[in-house]
């Protein structure tokens, strides 16, 4: 495939993103691209992390969802340590027995030989990972290249979609009330401290402040916490 041709795959590529309403749909055009446009790919996939596990969102042929799934049982392979880092991981199958053994085996049994899973990241994040398979051989630098633009396509497809920005939001939220919840504690204790009280009537007195003060207990929890580190 001439540089031309990849430049047109590309620009079709735009095309689908901008024009396709799901995250599913944009996400299966992003791996039919990888099929046309990386040299030697045969089968690619985009994988997602759904509630802290890996699930395939979409993927152009059985052997790159298969292989993908024994990735997932396994809880070894190159998508797996994509997710895990930000590293691209470009594998001779038949080199790789030692590393991840398991997949290496159900590659070769499928006839792969080559792999590269890349990380999508959106900021500090890995979002998803573009995953290609292929049966010629392993992958080479010019197909790095051509997929490293793919899976910035990926990270961008995801960033946007409303679908992740429910997610992140929902993570985000429940971060933020296991910090609340932690500020409580420490209130708590630092009232049990002072007073000579059990928890529950810590507790108790949080309630009586934020109820006579007409404010939420964690701000009386901060409030508990400023003023003993002020007198430290």
């Amino acid at each position: 495939m001439s540089a031309d041709d990849v430049v047109s795959a590309l620009e079709q590529l735009s095309a689908v993103l901008q024009s396709q309403r799901t995250l599913g749909a944009a996400l299966a055009g992003i791996a039919e691209a990888a099929v046309i446009s990386v040299p030697g790919c045969d089968a690619a996939s985009v994988a997602l992390s759904v509630e802290g596990r890996s699930a395939t969102a979409a993927a152009t042929a059985r052997v790159a969802l298969e292989l993908d799934l024994v990735q997932y049982d396994s809880g070894e392979g190159p998508c797996l340590t994509a997710f895990r880092g930000i590293e691209t991981l470009r594998l001779d199958v038949v080199e790789a027995g030692d590393a991840f053994p398991h997949f290496a085996r159900a590659a070769q049994e499928r006839g792969v030989l080559g792999v590269l899973s890349l990380p999508a990241t959106w900021g500090s994040d890995v979002v998803a990972t573009l995953n290609l398979y292929s049966r010629r051989g392993p992958f080479d630098e010019s197909a790095v290249s051509i997929a490293s633009v793919l899976a910035a396509q990926v990270a961008i497809a995801v960033s946007r979609s409303p679908e992740y920005a429910a997610a992140r939001a929902t993570v985000e939220q429940a971060q933020r009330d296991v910090d609340d919840r932690a500020d409580v504690d420490v209130a708590t204790g630092l009232l049990m401290a002072n007073q000579g009280c059990s928890a529950e009537q810590a507790e108790g007195l949080l309630r009586q402040a934020a109820d006579h003060e007409t404010r939420p207990i964690l701000e009386i929890a901060h409030r508990i916490i400023e003023q003993h580190n002020t007198s430290r």
